[in-house]
C-alpha cells in the first residue's frame, strides 16, 4: 500500500475515548485490578501489555518458529479452502479481522479474492495504531481489494459494527425501506484471539459479535484443537526461550507505563506450563524473593520476603498468570456454539490432513441459530 503516510489516511479511529492515545491509562487501571486477585484467588498482569509494537515484532519471531502449528496450520487451511471461503461471499463484503497482527495470514485470503477478481474491502481491526500502520504499509497494491486499518478495542468494535448496519435511506428518499443495503460482512478471529479469551466468557464474546451481524454475515474462527501435551508445550514454550522473551516483555511494558521500575525484571522469572486439568497452556510471572523486606526497620526477619504495590502483594514463590491459551477439541467446540447461539455449517481443520495428534487448528462454519447467521471456526 506505500508509505506509513499514505496509510495513515486509511486509518479508522473508532476509539470511544481517545483521551488515552497508549491506552496507558486503562492497562493501569486493569493491571490495578487484576492484580487484586479474581474470584478464585488467582492474580493476573492484563494481556495488553504485551501487545505495543516491541510485543508484536516479538510475537512475529513466534509465529517465525516451525513448532508453533498455529501460526503454520492456518495457513495451509487458508491455502487450502481460500477459494471456498471467497465463494461464499458476495462482491463488494467486508472482511473484518480481530486483532489482525502481521497480516501473513489473511494475505492468503486476499490474493483469492484478487485472483478471482471479486471485489473485498478489508479491515485490519487493531489495538495498537503502531503495528497497523506498519503491517498495512507492506500490502501489495491491488486492483479488487481495498484495506484499511480500524483503531480500536474490541467493545469499540462491537459499537462500530452495531452501526454498520444502520445504513441511511437512498439519495432523495427519506423512506426507511429504501435505506442502502449495508455489505455484506466475514468476521475474522484468526491466532489466538478467541483461544485467548477465558474460557467461561468465551461464549458470550461470540454471541456479543454475532449479535451485531446481519442475516447474510458470517464469521471464520480459528481455536487449537491439539491435546498432545509435548505438542502444545513445544508450540507455545520454545526451547529457544522465544516464546519467554514474548511473555517477559509484559514486565517491561508495565514499567513503562507505570514509569517506574515496579517489577525488577530480575526478581521475576517467566514460566510457561501446559495445564492439562484445564485444558490450557499459561504463562505466568513468579516472584523470586530477591529482595528480603522486614517489618521492623531495625531488623531483618528471615523468610519474609515479598513484592507490593499500591497495597496489593505478592508472596516469594507466588506466580501471577499472564497469557492463556485454551485448547478446544470438537466436544469444546460444539459447546462453545451451543451457549454461543451459533450453529457449526462446516469444519476445515489439519486432521483432515492426517496430522491427527501432532498439533491441529480447525476453522469451523457456523450459523446463528435463529437469526441465520453463519460463523467458519
Amino acid at each position: 500500500m506505500g508509505s506509513y503516510g499514505a496509510v495513515e489516511d486509511s486509518i479508522l479511529d473508532i476509539r470511544q475515548d481517545k483521551t488515552d492515545p497508549s491506552l496507558a491509562t486503562s492497562i493501569r487501571d486493569e493491571l490495578y485490578s487484576s492484580l487484586k486477585g479474581d474470584e478464585h484467588g488467582d492474580k493476573f498482569l492484563p494481556e495488553m501489555l504485551l501487545w505495543d509494537e516491541e510485543g508484536h515484532q516479538l510475537f512475529e519471531q513466534v509465529n517465525a518458529r516451525p513448532e508453533y502449528y498455529v501460526h503454520n496450520d492456518e495457513i495451509a487451511l487458508l491455502r487450502k479452502h481460500s477459494e471456498e471461503i471467497v465463494k461464499q461471499l458476495e462482491p463488494g463484503a467486508m472482511i473484518i479481522e480481530l486483532g489482525s497482527g502481521d497480516l501473513t495470514k489473511v494475505q492468503i485470503l486476499l490474493s483469492a479474492f484478487e485472483s478471482a477478481g471479486q471485489p473485498v474491502s478489508y479491515y485490519a481491526f487493531d489495538l495498537g495504531l503502531p503495528n497497523l500502520l506498519r503491517t498495512l504499509s507492506l500490502l501489495p497494491s491491488c486492483t479488487y481489494v481495498t484495506a484499511k486499518g480500524v483503531h480500536g478495542t474490541f467493545d469499540d468494535g462491537l459499537r462500530w459494527l452495531s452501526t454498520l448496519n444502520s445504513a441511511p435511506p437512498k439519495k432523495g428518499t427519506t423512506d426507511n425501506a429504501a435505506a442502502i443495503p449495508s455489505p455484506q460482512k466475514l468476521l475474522l478471529s484468526l491466532g489466538a484471539t478467541l483461544g485467548n479469551v477465558f474460557r467461561s466468557e468465551c461464549a458470550g464474546f461470540v454471541s456479543r459479535f454475532a449479535a451485531v451481524l446481519r442475516k447474510t454475515d458470517m464469521m471464520l474462527l480459528s481455536l487449537d484443537g491439539t491435546k498432545d501435551a509435548a505438542a502444545v508445550s513445544n508450540a507455545y514454550n520454545d526451547t529457544e526461550s522465544i516464546d519467554k522473551a514474548f511473555n517477559a516483555h509484559a514486565i517491561d511494558h508495565a514499567n513503562s507505563i507505570l514509569g517506574a521500575e515496579v517489577f525488577r525484571g530480575k526478581e521475576w522469572d517467566t514460566v510457561g506450563r501446559w495445564n492439562k486439568e484445564l485444558g490450557r497452556h499459561e504463562w505466568g510471572y513468579v516472584f523470586l524473593g530477591s529482595r528480603a523486606r522486614a517489618r521492623d526497620r531495625d531488623a531483618k526477619v528471615d523468610g519474609e520476603d515479598w513484592w507490593e504495590w499500591e497495597g496489593m502483594r505478592v508472596e516469594k514463590g507466588e506466580r501471577v498468570l499472564g497469557i492463556l491459551s485454551w485448547i478446544y477439541g470438537v466436544e469444546e467446540c460444539e459447546e462453545l456454539w451451543r451457549k454461543s447461539g451459533v450453529k457449526c455449517l462446516k469444519r476445515f481443520g489439519v486432521a483432515d490432513e492426517g496430522r491427527e495428534g501432532k498439533g491441529k487448528v480447525r476453522a469451523e462454519h457456523c450459523r446463528k441459530r435463529g437469526f441465520d447467521k453463519e460463523a467458519f471456526t
